[in-house]
Order: structure tokens, then C-alpha cells, then sequence
């Protein structure tokens, strides 16, 4: 997976990104799943919004074993 740095963090993260509304209202076991199978393919970037419902409930112990690893976005307000 291509990476890029994030302006002037040192931050290098995937080219493409994991935007948490795909666990919304999925199984603890299914969004571990699509986490574990999207850092395998090389994605550290990983998003979530209050928007999404419960992604960020869900992503937060699915990134768990990736945590040094991985690059979190929240996003703030409505």
C-alpha cells in the first residue's frame, strides 16, 4: 500500500483510508474482521465521526492489537 506523509507530522499514512461507517451497527467480531483484513492489505489510516453511530464504540477494540500502528481521525460536531 502506497503511504504519504501527513504535512509536517512525520506521519506516514495509507493512500487509502477506512472510514469507520463501515461498522456501523456490525458485530464486535465483524468490524475486527474488516479492521484486521484492511491493516493486512497495508491501510493504517482509520476515521471516525459522531456521525457514523457506533463506529467509534466499535472501532476503538477492533484497532486495539494495531494501536502503535495505526492512525486515528475523529471528527468533531454535527
Amino acid at each position: 500500500m502506497e503511504k504519504r506523509v501527513l504535512g509536517k507530522t512525520g506521519e506516514e499514512l495509507s493512500i487509502v483510508g477506512f472510514g469507520g461507517v463501515i461498522v456501523v451497527d456490525e458485530s464486535a467480531e465483524d468490524s475486527a474482521r474488516h479492521v484486521a483484513r484492511a491493516v493486512q492489505r497495508g491501510v493504517n489510516y482509520f476515521d471516525a465521526a459522531p456521525g457514523y453511530g457506533n463506529a467509534e464504540i466499535m472501532l476503538g477494540p477492533a484497532l486495539e492489537p494495531y494501536r502503535k500502528n495505526v492512525f486515528l481521525a475523529c471528527k468533531t460536531g454535527q
